[in-house]
C-alpha cells in the first residue's frame, strides 16, 4: 500500500467532527508534509474531509450527491402523458440515452444501446433495430407498431411508448424535463454544507459541572441524538435538564433540504455564524457556517445549456453602481415587456455590486417595493443604479431606480438585512 493509501484510510478511520491537520498526519504515519497535504487535498475532493476558515480541516460524513440521475421510462412517459403499449415491467429502468429517430436505419446502429428511448414515427425498420440493441421505442404521431414488435418487446420488457403529439413537441418536453432536473440537482442545501463539530453541542445526557467554553455565541442542545434546541452560550452555566426551555431560541434549526436562501434569510435575522441542521425525527446532524453560506459559488453549469440567469450574467455591464444591458428576447413575457423574474435578477446583480463596494458581502433582501413609471421592452437599452440611502447596524436601504435614455422606467426600494464580518 502507497503512502497516499494509506492517510486516505486513515482519514476514513476517523470519526465525523475530528480535527485533523497536515503537521498531524505526518506525525502519526511518519510521512512528509508533501505527501499530508496532497492526501488530504484529495480526501476533500471525494467529500471526506472539509476546510473552514479559522476552524480549520475535519472529517465530515460523505454525502451521497442526489445528482442529475436520469429519466426512467414512467417519469418520461408521465411528461408526455402517453399511452404503455408493451414492456410495462421495463418501464422503471433509467434511460441511458435519447435518440431522434431522423437518420437512415443503418446509422442508427452507432447510436442505440442497451436502455435508449429511440423517439420515432412509424418507421417499422427503426423499431425492430430498436428491440435488437434492447433499446425502448416512443412512437410519435398517434402510430402503433406491428404485432410482431409488441411480442419482443413484452418478452424482453423493453417499453414501447405512444404518442399523439409529434416528434419535435416530445422532444421539447423531455429537454424541459430534464432541464428542470438539472436546476433542480444543483441548488445548495443544507444537507450539502452540514459538518459535525462537537464543540458547538452541549449534550444534557452527559453535561457534568466541568467549565464550558462556548466556541460560539450560540450552542446547540441535544439529549443523545435527539435535537432540544439553541440557546446563547452565555447561558449555558444556567442550563440544567429541568429549566433549559426558559432559554431556547425560536426558529434557529433549519430542514437538511432547507435552501441556500433559506439559510442566509435565518443568519441574517438572528445575526447568526452557525446554524443547527435537523431532520424531520428531530435528530441533531451537524452546523452550518456562516461562511459557507455567503460565500460565492459558481455559477450553475447544466448539460442542457446555459441558464437564463447565466445568459443575464454574462451580457450585463457594471460601471460602479449601475447596471447596463439591451432587453434581450428570453427575459420577455408574450406581451414584449421584461419579465418579473429577469428584472429580479438584474436587480440582484446591483445589489451585489453596490453591497461589495461598501464591503458588505453577508446580506438577504427581506422586502422590495416597486413603483413602474413606464414598461420596460424587448430591445430597450436599459440602466439600473444603485443607492445605499439609510444604513443601519443590521439593515439598509437600497433605492434602484430603472432608467432608459434619460427617461425613468421604474423605482424600487429594498429593505436588506446585513451581516457585518467584524461582528463577534
Amino acid at each position: 500500500m502507497s503512502k497516499h493509501d494509506e492517510i486516505l484510510e486513515y482519514i476514513h478511520a476517523l470519526p465525523e467532527g475530528a480535527k485533523i491537520s497536515v503537521r498531524q498526519i505526518s506525525a502519526n504515519l511518519d510521512v512528509s508534509d508533501g505527501t499530508s497535504y496532497r492526501a488530504i487535498k484529495s480526501a476533500e475532493k471525494e467529500g471526506l474531509v472539509k476546510t473552514i476558515e479559522r476552524v480549520g480541516t475535519i472529517r465530515v460524513a460523505p454525502r451521497e450527491s442526489a445528482g442529475e440521475g436520469n429519466l426512467t421510462f414512467q417519469q418520461v412517459n408521465r411528461v408526455i402523458q402517453g399511452t404503455i403499449l408493451a414492456g410495462r415491467k421495463g418501464m422503471a429502468h433509467e434511460i441511458t440515452r435519447f435518440i431522434i429517430g431522423a437518420m437512415r436505419t443503418e446509422a442508427l446502429e452507432t447510436y442505440l444501446e442497451k436502455g435508449a428511448l429511440l423517439i420515432v414515427g412509424n418507421r417499422e425498420d427503426a423499431q425492430w433495430r430498436a428491440m435488437d440493441n434492447r433499446s425502448g421505442v416512443l412512437i410519435t404521431g398517434g402510430f402503433g407498431p406491428a404485432a410482431g414488435i409488441m411480442e419482443k418487446a413484452e418478452s424482453l420488457g423493453l417499453p414501447v411508448i405512444s404518442t399523439s403529439a409529434d416528434t419535435f413537441s416530445v422532444a421539447s418536453v423531455i429537454q424541459r424535463e430534464l432541464y428542470s432536473r438539472s436546476l433542480m440537482s444543483n441548488v445548495v442545501t443544507a444537507d450539502d454544507l452540514v459538518v459535525r463539530q462537537e464543540k458547538y453541542v452541549y449534550d444534557l445526557k452527559t453535561a457534568d459541572v466541568r467549565e464550558y467554553i462556548p466556541a460560539d455565541k450560540m450552542t446547540v442542545l441535544v439529549e443523545g441524538e435527539r435535537y432540544i434546541g439553541t440557546i446563547r452560550s452565555s447561558d449555558i452555566s444556567s442550563v440544567d435538564k429541568e429549566r433549559y426551555s426558559e432559554w431556547l431560541q425560536q426558529n434557529i434549526e433549519v430542514l437538511p433540504s432547507g435552501t441556500l436562501q433559506t439559510l442566509r434569510q435565518v443568519m441574517s435575522w438572528h445575526q447568526l455564524n452557525i446554524v443547527p441542521v435537523v431532520d424531520r425525527e428531530r435528530r441533531f446532524l451537524g452546523v452550518v457556517h456562516r461562511r459557507d453560506v455567503f460565500r460565492e459559488f459558481e455559477p450553475r453549469k447544466l448539460s442542457t445549456g446555459m441558464s437564463s440567469e447565466e445568459v443575464i450574467d454574462r451580457e450585463i455591464r457594471i460601471d460602479e453602481n449601475r447596471v447596463h444591458m439591451k432587453v434581450m428576447p428570453f427575459m420577455t413575457d408574450e406581451y414584449g415587456s421584461i419579465t418579473q423574474s429577469a428584472f429580479m435578477r438584474l436587480i440582484e446583480r446591483l445589489t451585489a455590486v453596490v453591497l461589495k463596494s461598501r464591503g458588505i458581502h453577508s446580506y438577504h433582501m427581506d422586502s422590495l417595493n416597486l413603483v413602474n413609471v413606464k414598461l420596460v421592452q424587448l430591445n430597450q437599452e436599459i440602466v439600473l443604479e444603485g443607492n445605499i440611502i439609510d444604513l443601519g447596524d443590521q439593515f439598509l436601504r437600497l433605492e434602484v431606480e430603472t432608467s432608459s435614455e434619460g427617461n425613468v422606467l421604474s423605482k424600487a426600494m429594498l429593505m436588506i438585512q446585513h451581516y457585518s464580518d467584524h461582528k463577534k
